[in-house]
């Protein structure tokens, strides 16, 4: 059994593309699926338990039997309130492996040893793939980019037909969308350093985008990162409403950090949910006509 890290809120995406199911938020177990889209990480899991204190996390993996060859280090998440940090976590779980007559390597381990804790949850597993949601074709970074993760979730849930992201950015949904080769993807930013990042970013990602204004295209989806409205921003509510004024879309899924604002002026609602990501709550909106 293996455990797919996700972003909390996408779970149900994750366990579709892997044919796995949810074991708790942004966690989904799975056999042997290998679509990656919407996963951050994944590990091979060695045990699953409820916890107090720190010394039941050391006792329990003390009992397990590590089969792994060659060096080896300790690397812990932790979500939650507890009286402990990552820190101590892998020294104590590093100090009992290496008891067992296992080398210690944290620079070029052969093997990464996964505590995932969780409030009072401890997952334990063996580190297969990390930082799935970093891409490789993402050098040119907005300062307002999306995750990546996310992008290729939203674009699950719009499903296939062209579509325009007309706040590109750095491009991240539209070339996720080409990738998933969705239909014609367009593209576009009233930011010219935007536009160009977005170009770049695509030319590495061997993918083709068409840059075009949305009131140069009919009949599309649109998938997007709405501006960020906040008392500091050039972007204010009225151009929001502006925007859903002359948008015409057959189907819309819709990012925004500014949800009471932005559902001021949305029609027809189908869904909504929330998707975390750090210290950020997104809201992701879907809306047809």
């Amino acid at each position: 059994m293996k455990v797919a890290v996700c972003l909390k809120g996408t779970e149900d995406i994750v366990a579709e593309d892997l044919k796995g199911k949810k074991l708790i938020d942004g966690r989904v177990v799975f056999s042997k699926g290998s679509n990656f889209g919407g996963v951050n990480k994944v590990y091979s899991l060695l045990d699953n338990f409820k916890f107090k204190e720190l010394d039941e996390i050391v006792e329990r993996i003390s009992k397990l039997k590590f089969k792994f060859k060659g060096s080896f280090r300790v690397d812990c998440n932790r979500e939650g309130e507890h009286d402990f940090d990552s820190c101590m976590v892998e020294h104590a779980v590093g100090e009992l492996i290496y008891k067992k007559g296992f080398k210690v390597d944290l620079k070029e381990p052969r093997n990464r040893v996964y505590v995932d804790i969780i409030d009072d949850n401890c997952l334990v597993g063996l580190l297969e793939k990390d930082k799935l949601c970093k891409r490789d074709y993402r050098v040119r970074i907005s300062n307002q980019g999306l995750n990546a993760c996310l992008a290729y979730c939203m674009l699950r849930i719009l499903g296939k037909g062209s579509l325009i992201d007309p706040f590109c950015r750095d491009g991240v949904i539209a070339i996720e969308a080409a990738k998933l080769k969705l239909g014609k993807i367009y593209a576009w930013d009233t930011n010219e350093n935007n536009l160009k990042n977005t170009k770049t970013n695509a030319q590495l990602a061997e993918v083709k985008l068409t840059f075009v204004n949305l009131d140069k295209v009919k009949n599309v989806n649109i998938a997007t990162f709405l501006p960020v409205v906040t008392e500091k921003s050039k972007w204010k509510e009225e151009e929001i409403k502006k925007f859903f004024e002359k948008v015409k879309a057959k189907k819309m899924v819709l990012c925004t950090l500014n949800k009471d604002i932005v559902k001021k002026y949305v029609k027809n609602l189908n869904s909504e949910r929330e998707v975390i990501v750090g210290d950020f709550r997104y809201k992701l909106l879907v809306l047809s006509n």
